[in-house]
């Protein structure tokens, strides 16, 4: 599996609230950094970022990808992360991630995006 696959399978363990999936497409110390959220380092401290975080606020999220770029061991998406929220209503905001490999699996997450609107839809 290319590293753009895992990128694309990754997206699709969020699209199902599959935390756990999500979790074995990472290396044991990997960072998940979600805009200007400090990051979480490790596969416990990630989950509990993750489902302490946005997942409450929403019911459901599909990813709507722009572009990729694979380059040696980094790939590069921009996205439309398209927010279902719980209130009613859907939310789409621009967003753009950088996903870095180790030895096949995703040793750095970082999301660049303005979540404010999540927060304060």
């Amino acid at each position: 599996m290319s590293n753009s696959d895992t990128v694309r399978s990754l997206l699709k363990m969020f699209e199902s609230f599959n935390v756990e999936g999500f979790l074995e497409l990472l290396t044991e110390d990997a960072e998940y950094r979600f805009g200007n959220y400090p990051a979480a380092v490790g596969q416990e401290n990630i989950a509990a970022t993750i489902k302490a975080s946005h997942l409450d606020a929403i019911s459901g999220i599909s990813f709507e990808i722009k572009s990729l770029y694979e380059l040696e061991d980094t790939v590069v998406t921009e996205l439309i992360c398209n927010y279902s929220l719980k209130k009613g209503g859907n939310l789409p905001l621009p967003c753009l991630d950088i996903f870095k490999f180790q030895g096949g699996k995703v040793s750095a997450m970082l999301v660049f995006m303005d979540a404010t609107p999540l927060f304060t839809a």
